[in-house]
């Protein structure tokens, strides 16, 4: 934006795109590391989460509506749509969780649904940057010139403009940690829940005064895969630790074969 002050470093420039939203586009994987490493990049006093795509075309919009009529006007009856497919998760859950199974709040509800693949009003993100890097970079087919590693600022509710608004405006951050989702746990990682399941793109406009970063993209050349997923794996980022069961073994075998075939 015009009049604003843009910071740079090593490899990476960060360039505003409305006021509290910012692209950073980055060089190369050591420029995303340099970018987090800055002193005045990320405001330290902030709590940020992040979240990886593989395509920038990516928006972010939970997997429920992504799977609705997207030209159904208007968005009421996003809760009546909810409560239909969680009602019909519960029911089909009968018996297939154990003996004496714990009760749920809605919530691990549908952080349970989320990790066997129901369609979902969540987003998960992660507590770790590197971790969002990991499922940006950890895809078959990249599609897009950049990956992109979405930034939110968790302490977003409470700008002027949004702590004003009814609570139901305001974005849900959920950390239900389940038995049943050890994932979850060793991806540090929590979900967020927007009202009516608005793109987070279009909720984070309401946001009018000029601040620190509520909201950005960290574009980094996909061209950086098997760099940054050879440098990922040497923090112990990878699938064995990411997915810690027989699939996340497995699939760290494929990885680790396939590294050593690319080997001179």
């Amino acid at each position: 934006m015009k009049g604003r002050k843009t910071e740079s470093g090593n490899d990476w420039q960060l360039e505003w795109t409305g006021p509290t939203t910012a692209d950073i586009k980055c060089q190369s994987w050591n420029g995303f590391i340099d970018f987090l490493h800055h002193d005045r990049a990320l405001k330290q006093k902030q709590s940020y989460i992040f979240r990886g795509h593989a395509s920038v075309e990516w928006a972010l919009v939970p997997t429920l509506k992504r799977s609705l009529d997207m030209d159904k006007p208007p968005w009421e009856d996003t809760e009546k749509e909810e409560e239909k497919t969680l009602n019909a998760f519960k029911k089909y859950c009968l018996g297939r969780r154990g003996h004496n199974p714990p009760q749920l709040e809605e919530s691990e509800w549908w952080a349970l649904g989320q990790h066997f693949g129901l369609n979902t009003p969540l987003l998960d993100w992660s507590e770790s940057p590197f971790v969002a890097a990991f499922f940006a970079f950890n895809s078959s087919v990249l599609d897009s010139d950049n990956v992109v590693i979405w930034v939110l600022n968790k302490g977003v509710n409470k700008k002027p403009c949004i702590e004003k608004l009814k609570e139901e405006r305001h974005i849900e951050f959920l950390t239900p940690y389940l038995d049943e989702n050890s994932r979850l746990i060793n991806q540090r990682g929590l979900f967020i829940k927007t009202p009516e399941m608005i793109c987070l793109t279009e909720w984070i406009k309401q946001i009018s005064e000029e601040g620190a970063i509520d909201l950005a993209r960290v574009l980094i050349p996909s061209s950086e895969q098997e760099f940054a997923l050879d440098s990922l794996d040497k923090m112990n980022i990878n699938e064995l630790t990411l997915f810690p069961d027989l699939l996340g073994a497995a699939k760290y075998a494929n990885y680790v074969a396939n590294r050593k075939k690319k080997k001179p």
